[in-house]
């Protein structure tokens, strides 16, 4: 399985909430106070948000949607947003895929996402590919792709090495010089190319 870039739920949910309220700004609305339900640590969430946002209350609460009605609204407003643009999305997938219009009629034949609605799990397992997954219409990092990708069904698995901290740090231009103890260790030929030619040669 090649091993597409991981993007973190809890980091997409804070540079998504960040982009939106952003935006409203740049609108010209005039917002005093911002109700947001988190994922993850509230505290963490909302410290974040209070130094990007100084002039504006925040409130980041668990089950904000239950506490708050415009957080409820909110919510509403979001899960129908979500359920047509997966619509849409299923419609260019098929149209991508060269799918005939019959496939185009069914709503969202890969499902709402969540785990427990089977035509999401039966469309994942339908449509996987053992080397490469999905593509940019799941994410990688969710764990029912994750249980289904890592399972021992999957013909294919790669076992990638974590990468050192000296490697990340180094230099480009230490790829292409040795030190004097590592020409040393090299013998034959490839002691020899990159070095001078002489008359011992011949």
């Amino acid at each position: 399985m090649l091993r597409p870039n991981s993007y973190n739920l809890n980091a997409q949910a804070m540079d998504a909430t960040i982009d939106l309220i952003t935006h409203v700004f740049s609108l010209g609305v005039n917002v005093t106070e911002i109700y947001i339900d988190t994922i993850g640590s509230p505290v963490v969430y909302q410290k974040k948000l209070e130094k990007i946002f100084p002039t504006t209350r925040i409130v980041v609460a668990k089950k904000a949607d239950s506490l708050y009605p415009c957080v409820s609204a909110a919510s509403v407003c979001a899960k129908v947003t979500r359920d047509a643009a997966l619509e849409v999305a299923y419609e260019q997938f098929v149209g991508a895929a060269g799918g005939g219009e019959e496939g185009r009629t069914e709503a969202a034949a890969w499902g709402s996402g969540y785990p427990s609605d089977p035509r999401c799990s039966s469309w994942l397992k339908a449509n996987m590919d053992p080397l490469f997954g999905w593509g940019n219409e799941c994410r990688f990092s969710w764990g029912t792709a994750k249980d289904m990708l890592e399972a021992k069904s999957a013909p294919v698995k790669v076992e990638w090495p974590e990468p050192d901290e000296d490697e990340e740090s180094m230099k480009v231009t230490q790829f292409f010089m040795s030190t004097k103890d590592e020409d040393e260790q090299k013998g034959g030929l490839a002691n020899w190319f990159g070095r001078r030619v002489t008359g011992e040669v011949f």
